[in-house]
């Protein structure tokens, strides 16, 4: 290997962009040349998608120009679509070239899980990405307002399929800007039905139980209908099927049923889990000890042989670390194996109120929310210090300013 690594990261998510920020701090220009890939030129928070997509947020505090949140005269950005990677040449294929390697770093996710339901990859939306809750958030808008033309109750009639984390996160919002939606189109507020629908039969399975709880009591006289216990069959324009054998007329299935690993690993030979590659205690594939997969396309395990649940914090402090470790065996000294650390979990429950567990003590309510907001200041800080800290905090101040002249209005 030449004196100078090529280091390239695939993926501008969590775990890619904190590898990125970890080594541009971490290793001399002269000893590194750093490339980031992605398929767009922002990054985006995907713990806020949910909101984006209800409408409740402006799509603006959810994306940010990764020009912006790296040294652009450390890091070299390329905008452009992995293909594949060739391990025997060491090369990353993009759509418009390749790019060599000595250190890879897979950080581009994965997909949603559809476990092969007909029709729900074509007709369905997923809160996933930005790019589809933006179409979401467009689509759901269209639905009133064409209700108002042909009285279409299947329009009013919002279907989400996933009762986990972020399926629960996004009704929350959705039942908040149903109001404001009904007063913009003169729509009665009763005609609106949201649905949300479990295969299992309960809702925010695995989740601390008080978190459950906090849930339940909060959706008591919601507007809202639980079928738990019933699995999605089928997705058709205009329609939803069930398990047992209802359907449902609706034109907005948004889809919250997990993610799978990426399809661009499966031929290379990696140990998979349900598509996931399995990684050692440094991160690294294993057989490979210059190629690092992170966050949700990867399977990282505990000390204790358990498998850590994919999640933003988890794949910060893999970013993190990845960078740490990289930057170890560029000047020969020996890494530490990853140690996550479970700070704890904590879900919004629309704008004002939250539920979770942090380090093992239950908060909810506004101090919840409270803490959710502590979280997202927190990953600003690990991004850009004190000044990006600042300027998010102001944009924020900004954007509950304008809500509350929304409401008044």
């Amino acid at each position: 290997m030449s004196e100078t690594q090529k280091i390239v990261i695939l993926g501008g998510g969590y775990a890619g962009l904190l590898t990125a920020v970890t080594l541009q701090k971490k290793v001399h220009e002269k000893r590194a040349e750093i490339t980031l890939v992605n398929k767009n030129d922002y990054h985006y928070l995907t713990t806020k998608i949910h909101e984006s997509g209800a409408g409740t947020l402006d799509s603006e505090m959810v994306r940010y120009p990764i020009s912006s949140l790296i040294d652009t005269e450390r890091i070299n950005f390329v905008q452009d679509e992995v293909m594949g990677i060739d391990l025997t040449k060491r090369q990353v294929l993009l759509k418009n070239g390749s790019l060599p390697y000595d250190y890879l770093v897979v950080g581009f996710g994965g997909i949603p899980q559809t476990f092969n339901i007909p029709g729900l990859e074509e007709n369905a939306f997923f809160l996933f990405d930005f790019e589809g809750t933006e179409k979401l958030r467009n689509h759901i808008e269209k639905q009133f307002e064409e209700y108002m033309m042909d009285q279409d109750k299947s329009r009013l009639t919002f279907v989400i399929g996933g009762a986990g984390f972020t399926g629960i996160e996004f009704l929350y919002e959705m039942i908040e800007h149903i109001p404001a939606l009904c007063r913009k189109y003169f729509i009665d507020e009763s005609m609106v039905k949201v649905v949300c629908v479990e295969a299992d039969d309960t809702l925010l399975k695995g989740y601390d139980p008080r978190m459950v709880n906090d849930v339940l009591a909060s959706l008591q006289g919601v507007p809202c209908h639980f079928q738990l216990g019933l699995a999605v069959t089928s997705c058709k324009k205009g329609e939803v099927s069930f398990s047992d054998g209802s359907a449902i007329k609706t034109n907005t299935v948004i889809w919250a049923g997990g993610i799978k690993g990426n399809p661009l690993l499966k031929d290379l030979g990696f140990e998979l889990i349900n598509g996931r590659v399995k990684i050692n205690k440094f991160l690294e594939v294993l057989g490979y000890k210059d190629i690092y997969v992170l966050g949700d396309a990867s399977v990282c395990y505990s000390p204790e042989g358990k498998p850590y649940p994919p999640s933003a914090q988890i794949a910060l402090q893999e970013g993190q670390y990845c960078g740490y470790n990289i930057a170890c065996k560029i000047y020969g000294q020996p890494a530490k194996p990853f140690q996550y650390i479970h700070r704890g979990t904590v879900m919004s429950m629309g704008r004002k109120h939250a539920t979770g567990v942090v380090y093992g003590n239950h908060i909810n309510g506004r101090f919840g929310a409270f803490m959710k907001y502590v979280i997202e200041m927190r990953y600003f800080y690990m991004l850009g210090g004190v000044p990006f800290l600042f300027r998010e905090w102001k944009k924020g101040i900004r954007n509950k300013r304008q809500i509350k002249r929304g409401e008044r209005g």
